[in-house]
């Protein structure tokens, strides 16, 4: 008999509308005809940000950024909704890495493990460089 982790998994139902509904108002972000998928790759990439530190005026510039920065990328179908939102959450880790390596107090020793995770993030994948 298989083992299973906690509580019996049962199956959950999921309710996928009629595809010819799809209306696609939010296609500009996330590059589908499913505003679901829109929002929720939107909400996936808003959730990269740093923004513990970000009053709630900073915060809403930064979601609005966000949302605003997928659709300068202009996906023009999920893939490239999905490659938009690695990009922008690989960008917002390497900036946070930067801004952590340059923190006055900052040791030596978290200042050049800062900088090199953040120059590993901002390299591009070769794979996408042959797309």
């Amino acid at each position: 008999m298989p083992k299973t982790r906690g509580k019996s998994q049962n199956p959950v139902p999921v309710v996928v509308g009629d595809p010819s509904g799809r209306k696609g108002a939010l296609k500009d972000i996330g590059g589908s005809q499913s505003d679901h998928w829109n929002n929720t790759l939107a909400n996936q990439t808003i959730s990269t940000l740093w923004i513990a530190h970000s009053d709630e005026a900073t915060r809403a510039r930064q979601r609005s950024a966000t949302v605003e920065a997928l659709i300068g990328v202009g996906p023009k179908d999920e893939l490239e909704g999905m490659i938009a939102a690695q990009l922008i959450a690989a960008h917002n880790a390497a900036i946070e890495c930067y801004r952590r390596a340059m923190i006055a107090e900052q040791t030596f020793e978290g200042r050049r493990e800062s900088l090199s995770r953040g120059s590993r993030l901002s390299r591009p994948a070769p794979r996408l460089l042959r797309r």
